[in-house]
């Protein structure tokens, strides 16, 4: 799995591209408890950031599986 970070989430992360290997099935929930446990300064983002997986919005119930991108969106502003 490709974990994409962008903006202030790659600051608090110190890196752009996260790699995971996994072996299976991951909901959003254990994609998110593995993510924090690993960059416990992303915590702060948690309810703001919305995922993505393969270029689409995830809904909460969205599975992830090995060889998905996932992408952590941060609000963005328009104007």
């Amino acid at each position: 799995m490709r974990i994409l970070l962008f903006a202030q989430l790659k600051d608090a992360a110190g890196c752009g591209e996260i790699q995971w290997p996994i072996g299976g099935v991951m909901t959003a929930a254990e994609l998110w408890e593995r993510l924090l446990k690993e960059h416990p300064a992303l915590t702060p983002h948690r309810a703001t950031v919305r995922l993505a997986r393969n270029g689409e919005y995830a809904t909460p119930e969205a599975l992830f599986h090995p060889g998905d991108e996932v992408a952590l969106i941060p609000p963005v502003s328009g104007g």
